[in-house]
């Protein structure tokens, strides 16, 4: 009996080391070519090819006869996309700066090229913050929030 629990262990901890992370070349008669990525493939394209050169081999396939490329990876520290994702986008008109989209009561800072913070903002409940820039001397400046970090020059 524990010599059957001890082959399931070593088994369990082999097994995640056998998933093999691959780049996958689709042809579009079916087949499928892959490489391994201890292989290092590193994929270019010329005129008319698709070309994979790895440590082991270069191969060139003709852009007609490729339905896609895909990577197979196991275990990979990529998280998904979070379902409260949102887009902010900012704008500037005249001497005012509008930030829209972003997450709720947010803090937005306005910061000095030498990365000093002039003004911090709070966007409201809907992600939407307004300020002006007017009264600011020229030059380079910085608007920084959680998600987004624009440089402005101000002429």
């Amino acid at each position: 009996m524990k010599r059957i629990l001890f082959l399931l262990i070593l088994f369990s901890a082999i097994l995640p080391m056998a998933a093999q992370n691959t780049l996958n070349v689709h042809q579009k008669d079916g087949q499928i070519i892959s490489f391994g990525f201890e292989e290092k493939p590193v994929v270019t394209f010329t005129d008319n090819e698709l070309v994979v050169t790895s440590t082991k081999a270069e191969a060139r396939y003709q852009l007609a006869t490729v339905a896609k490329f895909t990577f197979d990876v196991e275990g990979t520290a990529v998280e998904g996309i979070k379902d409260d994702v949102r887009i902010a986008a900012i704008s500037l008109d005249e001497y005012v700066v509008s930030l829209t989209g972003a997450k709720p009561e947010i803090t937005v800072r306005l910061i000095a090229s030498d990365g000093k913070v002039l003004q911090s903002y709070k966007t409201d409940r809907n992600g939407y913050v307004q300020f002006s820039i007017a009264d600011l001397p020229e030059g380079t400046y910085i608007i920084s929030s959680e998600s987004l970090n624009v440089k402005i020059l101000k002429k």
